[in-house]
């Protein structure tokens, strides 16, 4: 059997060029003018492996940025990295034909469930196209997400793999990097990670019809989308008809006040306009969160739930699909509101989540009354603002009241809390909060902080900073 597998890709290899030769390409010759080439992306993906028995099939969505005249072969073929062939997925070779005019194809691999406790696996996809589609890769992972074990236990926060123990503070590109990229889209999601950042963060509301998707805005989707309304009055496909994209100026943000030719972006989400190579349409809409945790297995991710009806079917909802997909560690959950953050660790007491306001501010008081933080074994992480500005009314006195200094992320570290200071978007701040030793700055620049991360440490200065 092995020598047999073993004549297959060579096998494949010759078919495969013989059909590029003119003539044998699969579909009849014409004297139509001849068309550019298309990008062709195939994204990483993740799927949990399902129960024993259970026919779950991770799918690799192959998709190009136009159409062509003449359909667009790719010949693909699996291997293993972690995972193993034959007993965590079926090793899948052959071949793919996206038809003339259309822009997707998909790969299917079945996965083999099992009920054995064990870390997320992988496997490799290789893939190479014709001559009419250019791909962005030649290889795109597949990660098997474990969905097995109870999640009755609390986790254990030693050791903390959110402290940096004195290293650079991890890049959380906050919503995906609002100045920098079309916020909570899985474009931008995408290209801060491409650009270096170190955290995925996104916000979560459940539509009407129970699905959860990113989007940070509790008002609505007014402000970044070309639609009104909020997100718990509409259902998916409402919400997935919109241009997540349509208010973006590349730098600033979200912007109302500029000629229509200068949201580069905007129409792409509708077929209007094509995607940049490596992106579809897809990549510009409101995303569902399942759809962030398929592309982005390999990256840590900050979930922030949001206030919903108080019974509990929103945090359950969370908890089962984070475990479906096996995170757990490298993953955060957060939530200001220390009644989400109960009903939450209720259901799933083995995912890290960070302090909710109301425990952060008694601590806090604790600490200014006796320059010593009491440890919360029950989070992982402090996520706090640099002031009390940023809070509001929840400290009363001065707004100004310093939250992160040198004592505190002292004291945070004596009993092992991580401290994740937001949201940080000027230079100076970024340089002060590197300075003083954080494990992680959000921010929604992440290409200016990437941009001054990857300075030498003795040399780090804000001249000549991107504007």
């Amino acid at each position: 059997m092995m020598q047999e597998k073993n004549l297959i890709a060579p096998l494949l290899g010759l078919a495969f060029a013989l059909a590029l030769l003119p003539g044998c390409s699969g579909s009849s010759a014409d004297n139509s003018p001849a068309v550019d080439p298309s990008s062709l992306t195939i994204n990483a993906m993740a799927r949990p492996e399902g129960a024993p028995g259970e026919a779950s099939v991770l799918r690799f969505r192959a998709t190009l940025t136009r159409p062509q005249p003449q359909a667009v072969t790719l010949r693909y073929a699996t291997s293993a990295i972690t995972a193993t062939a034959e007993e965590d997925y079926l090793d899948t070779s052959g071949e793919l034909i996206i038809p003339p005019g259309a822009i997707e194809g998909y790969i299917e691999v079945e996965l083999i469930g099992d009920l054995e406790v064990e870390p997320n696996e992988t496997f490799l996809l290789s893939f190479e196209s014709s001559e009419n589609a250019i791909a962005t890769a030649d290889t795109a992972n597949g990660t098997i997400g474990n969905d097995d074990g109870s999640c009755d236990v609390a986790f254990d926060t030693l050791p903390n793999p959110w402290l940096v123990n004195g290293d650079d503070p991890l890049n959380f590109a906050h919503r995906g990097g609002v100045t920098d990229f079309p916020e909570n889209t899985l474009y931008a999601y995408s290209q801060a990670a491409l650009a270096g950042a170190d955290v995925l963060e996104m916000d979560v509301f459940q539509t009407s019809d129970n699905h959860l998707v990113v989007l940070h805005d509790a008002a609505g989707v007014g402000r970044t989308t070309n639609g009104e309304g909020a997100i718990v009055d509409m259902t998916l496909a409402e919400v997935q008809a919109l241009d997540a994209a349509y208010w973006f100026i590349p730098g600033e943000g979200t912007r109302r006040d500029r000629d229509p030719e200068d949201y580069i972006f905007r129409g792409i989400a509708t077929g209007e306009k094509e995607p940049p190579p490596g992106y579809s349409a897809d990549d510009f809409r409101i995303p569902k969160l399942s759809d962030a945790l398929e592309r982005f297995a390999g990256n840590r991710i900050n979930v922030e739930l949001k206030e919903d009806d108080g019974e509990g079917a929103y945090e359950q909802q969370m908890a089962d699909l984070l475990l479906s997909f096996g995170r757990r560690t490298d993953l955060i959950v957060a939530t200001f509101n220390d009644e989400v953050s109960a009903r939450f660790k209720a259901v799933a007491p083995c995912i890290y989540t960070s302090l909710p306001l109301g425990i952060g501010l008694e601590i806090f008081a604790v600490f200014l009354g006796t320059g010593v933080l009491p440890a919360v074994p029950q989070h992982i992480a402090a996520q706090i603002p640099p002031d009390a500005n940023q809070i509001g009314d929840e400290i009363p006195g001065d707004d100004s009241l310093p939250i992160v200094t040198p004592e505190l992320v002292a004291a945070a570290h004596a009993v092992d809390i991580p401290v994740q200071v937001w949201t940080i978007n000027q230079c100076a701040d970024m340089l002060w909060l590197i300075d003083l030793g954080v494990d992680g700055i959000m921010t929604d620049r992440p290409l200016l902080l990437e941009w001054l991360l990857n300075q030498p440490p003795e040399e780090r200065s804000c001249e000549g900073a991107p504007a």
